[in-house]
């Protein structure tokens, strides 16, 4: 079962969420067991792998680091909307990654440019070509 405020998962049965506290009644009190967040979103999963792959690529091409990075940002930002605010610790996590990975491949990015102009300044005063 899912927690109809913060979407965390427990067991069926269980008359509170652990994670937030608030009331999961029964049908006798008009709330259903059932929970709203089930669903591709309601598993913050996509958003740590994406977070992962973020930071990965950035420590090696930069670019597209940043662009599974920004990837990860917008499926943290989806899911945190989808549960009305809520963060589970994987999505913190991978959250974090994703900023992680926009810093680090825009900082390989500039020194990958700066690398490049220095190659291309002395070849280009070299005496052999």
């Amino acid at each position: 079962m899912y927690c109809t405020n913060c979407g965390a998962k427990f067991e069926d049965g269980s008359s509170n969420c652990p994670y937030c506290g608030t009331v999961a009644m029964n049908e006798n009190n008009n709330v259903s067991q059932t929970s709203t967040y089930e669903g591709p979103m309601c598993d913050p999963t996509p958003v740590l792998v994406w977070g992962i792959l973020g930071l990965a690529f950035a420590l090696s091409t930069g670019i597209l680091g940043i662009i599974f990075s920004i990837i990860g940002l917008k499926k943290s930002n989806q899911y945190i909307a989808y549960t009305s605010g809520a963060y589970s610790r994987k999505a913190q996590i991978g959250r974090k990654l994703s900023i992680a990975g926009i810093i680090t491949g825009a900082v390989m990015t500039v020194f990958f440019i700066i690398y490049i102009a220095v190659i291309i300044f002395a070849l280009s005063q070299s005496r052999y070509y």
